[in-house]
């Protein structure tokens, strides 16, 4: 499962929104449920995915969802997913 599909497949499943909405530009702040809380729920669910802490100030910086599989990608040795 590649960081894209991980962070599509978090936001999908979390903030019940539809996959075909998320496209790397999309503004997270554009996200109906996206606020402090859920963005926190956002980030454990995905460090227990990848087993890994995330880059905390990289991941409170992103402004876009593409911002987001970044952090994910900055992972030294990223291994996340049932496919991993």
């Amino acid at each position: 499962m590649s960081a894209s599909e991980l962070v599509r497949d978090v936001l999908s499943q979390l903030l019940d929104v539809d996959e075909q909405q998320l496209e790397p530009e999309l503004a997270l702040a554009a996200i109906e449920d996206w606020d402090s809380v859920n963005a926190l729920r956002v980030l454990m669910f995905l460090e227990r995915e990848v087993g890994a802490p995330l880059d905390f100030e990289a991941y409170s910086a992103s402004q876009t969802l593409g911002d987001l599989i970044a952090v994910i990608d900055q992972l030294p040795s990223a291994t996340y997913g049932p496919s991993a």
